[in-house]
């Protein structure tokens, strides 16, 4: 599973197997995955993930839901490149 310190790539268009790194929209590494508390789930604590993305100049660290990481993951659009 996807952790901190890990290399990330992204696309939006790829999907199927591993792309190489040009056909990646981005490229970035998994700064935390953290909890908070209250905003998931009743009684359960929402899980969040923040990635540093190099060519997204608006964001110094976009932060999304785990579940977006996920089915991102599942449906071939964010790659983990290398693990930490």
């Amino acid at each position: 599973m996807i952790k901190a310190g890990d290399l990330v790539g992204w696309s939006e268009h790829f999907r199927g197997e591993r792309p190489g790194l040009d056909e990646l929209d981005d490229c970035g590494v998994v700064v935390s995955i953290y909890k908070t508390s209250g905003l998931g789930y009743p009684n359960r604590p929402a899980e969040r993930i923040k990635i540093v993305w190099i060519k997204d100049p608006d964001e110094a660290i976009d932060e999304y839901p785990i579940s977006w990481a996920k089915e991102e993951m599942r449906k071939g659009g964010l790659f983990i490149l290398s693990q930490s």
